[in-house]
């Protein structure tokens, strides 16, 4: 049985004390992660919700589509929604996508460098009686939101938005 002297045992102690210390202080990485042909984020839209949501971002650079999953809590009942953007541009420098829903036409912008994406909303060029509906239902006025990103402090401070949208 080999013989360790107190030495040895002192620097292994202050070796594993130092990185449990380091692993406790670093916070877990944003979900944001980007390659050559793929995109993925996880967050939530906007700085302030009226329900609880969470949002996952997956882009494909070969067939110019971005998809958008949002799941939300709402009148007591999960509800999840799809959404898909056409891919106008991606470079080095992020991606540029759009989405005609039926009252807003949304762009997506993703900055790669800063890890940041932004969704604005402008209503689009409809009917009268179509215009009116997108009005009833609150989806008619122009709008940008940030994307707050999975573990980004903001996040940490209200995971779901829950408590800055009330």
């Amino acid at each position: 049985m080999p013989h360790f002297n107190s030495a040895f045992l002192s620097l292994i102690f202050a070796c594993a004390t130092a990185v449990l210390s380091l692993a406790q202080r670093s916070s877990p990485p944003v979900h944001f992660n980007v390659d050559s042909g793929n995109f993925y984020a996880d967050g939530r839209e906007g700085e302030k919700t009226q329900f609880p949501s969470e949002t996952q971002l997956n882009c494909d650079r070969q067939s110019k589509t971005c998809i958008a999953a949002t799941a939300e809590y709402y009148s007591g009942h999960p509800h999840v929604s799809i959404e898909y953007f056409h891919i106008l541009k991606w470079d080095a420098d992020g991606i540029i996508a759009i989405s005609n829903a039926l009252c807003l036409q949304r762009t997506m912008i993703v900055s790669f460098p800063n890890k940041a994406i932004s969704i604005s909303g402008a209503q689009r060029s409809l009917p009268k009686d179509k215009k009116e509906a997108c009005e009833t239902v609150g989806a008619s006025q122009p709008y940008t939101d940030v994307f707050v990103l999975k573990n980004s402090p903001e996040w940490n401070k209200d995971p779901y938005g829950e408590s800055s949208g009330k």
